[in-house]
């Protein structure tokens, strides 16, 4: 007995299709491929080749061979549609997203509208990421899209899909298909270059940002992110955070504080410092740089060498400093506590010990 069969693959012209079938025995199911001619033609070969696959006997009630053939009569039909160029139904549309579920029969999708398919799908897509079965969801998904191109929850359930199934670079070509569905919409974009930021493209980052601001001249998110492109270009990224400031200054300090990454790509002159002498050098209380560097935003590079100090450069230093008093988050003070005498060794403190 059958548990499901659904469509893999249909040939643009309907000429063949492939269908996905599985049974009570067999739930890892088989593809088999069929020419699209006659119904009842199509079910008998489906079944010899099927059991062929299987290499076991397999009983198949009545009550499903009438399924079977009305589900090969609507690839038929589907042939003659494109045949003759009709676009008065959606037939051809809808059979590459047919499935006919025998033990779940809530999820089949066989003689359902469009919508009703788009809505079954996007649930279905929400199930397999719970379970952390991406590949099933995106299949679903390539479903939505297949039956509704421009639909918005698909590409971000396919982000959600790719990036907890680490594969950033593959949401490069999701991103890009829904900034081409929708190409007034400001938000992937900017998930776009938050995905070229975290590839290391910084040239890509930068396009799309300035893209986005020519569209909102003042967007918080854009500005700031558009500062972090041009900081790994070595450009100068204050004129960008400054706009950010005046926008959004919480936001703006939040980000500069705790997210922004002051680091240049290719950095030159590295040289091992410690957390004091930078502390000291700029009038920053230790505690202060400790946590900035805990969070990630100082601009420091891990050492060559398990047992080295951290690296810094002082271009790095110096334009990260400068940022912090551009936007008022550091004001230039002197340290009026007595001097006290200089270790013999310098050390560099825990990032985990609590100053």
């Amino acid at each position: 007995m059958l548990t499901i069969i659904e469509t893999h693959k249909v040939d643009p012209a309907f000429e063949w299709l492939e269908v996905r079938a599985a049974d009570e025995a067999h739930e890892d199911g088989e593809i088999v491929r069929l020419v699209v001619d006659d119904a009842q033609a199509m079910v008998s070969r489906f079944v010899k080749r099927y059991v062929a696959k299987r290499d076991a006997a397999l009983k198949i009630p009545d009550k499903q061979v009438q399924l079977l053939e009305e589900f090969f009569e609507e690839a038929c039909m589907a042939k003659a549609v494109s045949a003759k160029g009709l676009d008065s139904t959606d037939l051809p549309d809808l059979l590459p997203t047919t499935v006919i579920h025998f033990k779940y029969p809530e999820r089949t999708t066989f003689r359902k509208s469009r919508a009703a398919r788009v809505k079954l799908f996007l649930d279905q897509a929400l199930s397999h990421i719970s379970r952390r079965d991406f590949a099933a969801a995106l299949g679903r998904l390539d479903w939505v899209h297949h039956l509704d191109p421009d639909n918005e929850l698909a590409f971000e359930l396919k982000i959600v899909a790719l990036r907890s199934w680490r594969k950033a670079a593959e949401c490069v070509a999701v991103f890009e298909a829904y900034v081409a569905a929708h190409p007034d919409k400001v938000e992937p974009r900017l998930g776009l270059s938050e995905i070229w930021l975290y590839l290391d493209n910084s040239k890509r980052a930068r396009e799309t940002l300035e893209r986005i601001l020519e569209q909102e001249p003042n967007h918080p998110m854009a500005l700031v992110g558009l500062a972090q492109a041009r900081c790994k270009l070595g450009e100068d990224p204050t004129p960008e955070l400054r706009r950010a400031w005046l926008v959004d200054m919480d936001y703006t300090r939040e980000m500069v504080e705790e997210h922004f990454d002051f680091r240049e790509t290719k950095p030159e002159n590295l040289a091992p410092r410690t957390l004091q002498s930078i502390a000291k050098h700029y009038h920053i209380p230790l505690k202060r740089i400790l946590k900035r560097a805990k969070s990630g935003v100082l601009p420091m590079h891990p050492p060559t060498d398990e047992s080295g100090l951290f690296q810094f450069t002082e271009s790095e230093l110096d334009r990260y400093y400068n940022i912090l008093k551009t936007l008022g988050l550091e004001i230039p003070s002197t340290s009026f506590a007595k001097p006290k005498k200089e270790a013999v060794e310098a050390e560099q403190p825990s990032l985990f010990d609590d100053l």
